[in-house]
């Protein structure tokens, strides 16, 4: 089949997807436009404040997915689908089929979306990469070497700076307009004076976004290492004002109420008026999450998430199982009674317990 029967099926799907959410249905003929696909909880880092750092993991065994399992899922789901989110807790790149992955992307035209912290990086896994038009973070948390090395363990300034030179070099190269690489920061004490710097780093490798995200206190080590709000907002003063003179898009956490609230709010609203290549296709655009605009929830009808063994999971909020690929086909996971239930309920007065509002992380 061509490409371009591929993206009339996913056409069709979209509009069907569309139609049954409108309508309220239940039972599905349509399929998940947007896939979650864990391949790989293993991880060649050790960053301090990764949720793997917690002492009680210290022994803790992580599964990776096999490639057949993958190419089970790719032959059911990516006809229809649109994107393929490639990451969960782990280092998908590390997996040992990862060029077949994405080259089964490229062949059902689904756009991968990757989060990598960029040691694994080569010329041809790149190339793939761009090819495939992938949505392509790199965590990266130090824009120093001496910050980088110590958040990073034991990755390397040097690899990190050849890997972001290869990046523009082959998206150059390519000139596949759909390649969007951009920087993800988790925001710490230990990087508060960087994150300015991080807009220079982009300026240089020729990113156009950077997502900063809070430190999620896995563990209670990690519950030093979380920023004070009034340091936080105001080092993120000086990053909007050097995003803004230089044309790049930043996401930055809210940290409630400060003495620099008011002056942030404004900068937040020129940066959000900056138009950036990612707007004209952007992959999140597929799926509606709840927000504080709106609780309405949408993943029940438009995206799936299953994990590295092959469970079915609402991946969003909890490990709450709908079924197993091993021993059913997705098509009769996707209706089964348990997933009509959540669909029922989600947008309900009555969700089940972790879409409740103190619960689901899109709902607070």
């Amino acid at each position: 089949m061509n490409e371009k029967s591929y993206m009339e099926i996913k056409s069709k799907n979209l509009s069907l997807n569309e139609k049954e959410i409108k309508e309220g249905k239940l039972r599905l003929q349509s399929l998940p436009v947007s896939l979650y696909i864990d391949i790989n909880l293993k991880c060649n880092l050790q960053c301090p404040s990764c949720f793997r750092s917690d002492p009680k993991l210290r022994n803790k065994s992580w599964p990776t997915m096999d490639f057949e399992t993958f190419e089970k899922i790719a032959h059911e789901l990516f006809p229809t689908a649109h994107r393929a989110i490639l990451s969960g807790g782990g280092e998908s790149i590390i997996h040992k089929d990862f060029d077949d992955i994405l080259k089964l992307t490229l062949h059902y035209q689904v756009r991968p979306v990757l989060y990598t912290n960029a040691t694994l990086l080569n010329e041809k896994r790149l190339m793939l990469l761009v090819r495939a038009g992938t949505y392509l973070a790199i965590s990266i948390n130090g824009a120093t070497k001496e910050k980088f090395e110590k958040l990073r363990y034991p990755a390397k300034w040097e690899r990190l700076t050849q890997s972001l030179d290869l990046i523009k070099e082959t998206r150059e190269k390519e000139n596949n307009q759909d390649f969007f690489p951009y920087f993800g920061v988790v925001v710490q004490k230990d990087n508060l004076k960087e994150l300015s710097l991080f807009v220079d780093l982009s300026v240089k490798h020729g990113f156009e976004l950077i997502k900063y995200s809070k430190l999620d206190p896995y563990f209670a080590e990690l519950e030093r290492k979380m920023p004070d709000p009034e340091h936080a907002d105001k080092e993120f003063i000086n990053a909007f004002e050097r995003a803004n003179k230089n044309k790049i898009r930043l996401y930055a956490p809210d940290y409630g109420k400060t003495s620099f609230t008011e002056t942030l709010k404004k900068l937040r609203e020129e940066n959000a008026s900056i138009q950036i290549s990612l707007d004209k296709n952007n992959p999140d655009r597929f799926v509606k999450y709840p927000s504080f605009e709106s609780k309405f929830c949408e993943i029940p009808w438009k995206e799936t998430m299953i994990t590295p063994e092959g469970k079915v999971v609402v991946g969003c909020c909890s490990g709450y199982l709908l079924g197993d690929i091993n021993k059913e086909t997705f098509a009769t996971i996707w209706n089964n009674k348990k997933y009509q239930k959540l669909r029922k309920k989600v947008n309900s007065k009555r969700p089940l317990r972790f879409c409740r509002v103190d619960s689901c992380p899109f709902r607070k």
